[in-house]
């Protein structure tokens, strides 16, 4: 039986959920979705997703909201941070998509930009695509650095689908935290741990869920490649 993996979520089902369900599939494992309000879960963590959504509550990093802050999900917030918690402890993967990187980030005891367009002067960051096109590329993307993401994709630039209108602020890095990747406008675009770590750790601000649904090519491969890294990880975790 494929291993098992946990998706936190808000507690209401958006049609977007079913992009990374589906993409973790396609690489081979089993998807949990978790809620705020569930009943405990039973089976042991093999690897954890934390997905898109909704703004981190700025409570969390000591700031009050922005005027174009979306409302938190407080307890979405805390289910994510428990299991994050639970992930660093045995050591299971991680991958963090999106709100999920920057929630990794405010869990190291870093901080976030409010709105970035206050920053870097523009929106292209928050594209609203059509639903059958939220594959598009919106901004090429550098990887900067050594790491398991270099590995993977190559230096760049490569081209990346983009959803948000808040992101990791470098100022206020994490714990344990390196930049490894970001938007020609600095905007940081990808995480790893800054030491040797065994376990697997990769978080990106882009959605590769999106992409590795869409339609044949170098994008694709891309993102289908994070999570089939992802899923090897989760496997040799599992077998452990």
């Amino acid at each position: 039986m494929p291993p098992l993996v946990l998706l936190p979520l808000g507690a209401a089902p958006r049609k977007s959920d079913e992009s990374y369900v589906r993409a973790l599939e396609a690489a081979g494992l089993r998807v949990e979705v978790a809620r705020p309000g569930d009943p405990p879960r039973q089976e042991p963590l093999a690897g954890l997703v934390l997905a898109g959504g909704t703004d981190v509550d700025p409570a969390r990093y000591g700031q009050l909201p922005h005027p174009a802050a979306y409302p938190p999900e407080p307890e979405r917030d805390a289910l994510e941070l428990q299991l994050l918690e639970a992930a660093a402890a045995c050591g299971a993967p991680v991958l963090a998509i999106c709100r999920g990187m920057q929630l990794l980030n405010v869990a190291r005891g870093g901080g976030l930009i409010q709105h970035l367009p206050d920053v870097v002067g523009h929106d292209r960051h928050a594209d609203a695509p059509p639903v059958d096109e939220k594959h598009r590329p919106a901004h090429p993307v550098t990887i900067d650095a050594a790491g398991r993401l270099r590995e993977l994709l190559g230096p760049g630039p490569l081209d990346v689908n983009s959803r948000h209108h808040q992101a990791v602020d470098p100022a206020r890095l994490g714990r344990g935290l390196r930049v490894v990747a970001r938007a020609d406008d600095g905007t940081v675009e990808a995480l790893e741990p800054a030491d040797d770590a065994p376990a697997c750790l990769l978080a990106v601000q882009w959605h590769p869920e999106d992409i590795a649904l869409g339609p044949p090519g170098l994008m694709r491969d891309q993102a289908r490649a994070l999570f089939e890294a992802f899923a090897a990880a989760v496997r040799e975790f599992a077998s452990a």
